[in-house]
């Protein structure tokens, strides 16, 4: 008999900065939309499993970008873990870009209460930034297929 599992509810919002232009990360969005990006259980230690990453089309504007965006469990299963809109925000003088995460999880725990919602967030935002800036150089983060 399998062992009852809690339904939790968590609102996440996290925020950081990529060295990048908005040009550059239009290019990413554009590149990985119709793909799954899978992040392996290092890359994001608050989760503490493998996840795949999908990305929606992107809404532009000047100086903006927003797009949708789903984390899912690596499996057989392929559980919702995040979701909510990805924002991009450039600089008005600088090169970089602010990048903002507001969403939700609606997980089935199985390991206690999801106490690091933001953190696991802010972790994803780092990882995604870090995908950016190398443009396309998957070094950590490898196309599912």
């Amino acid at each position: 008999m399998q062992g009852v599992r809690q339904l939790v509810v968590a609102r996440i919002s996290a925020e950081t900065s990529a060295s990048a232009h908005l040009g550059e990360v239009v290019r990413w969005l554009i590149a990985t939309q119709s793909k799954l990006l899978r992040f392996v259980a290092d890359e994001l230690p608050a989760l503490g499993q493998d996840s795949l990453l999908k990305l929606g089309r992107p809404i532009t504007a000047p100086r903006a970008l927003l797009c949708a965006l789903w984390l899912l469990e690596d499996g057989d299963a392929g559980e919702c873990l995040m979701a909510g809109q990805l924002r991009f925000v450039a600089h008005p003088t600088g090169s970089d870009v602010r990048m903002s995460f507001t969403g939700g999880t609606t997980t089935v725990m199985k390991h206690g209460p999801l106490a690091q919602a933001d953190h696991a967030a802010r972790q994803l935002l780092q990882a995604i930034a870090g995908s950016i800036e190398r443009r396309g150089d998957r070094i950590g983060v490898e196309m599912a297929s």
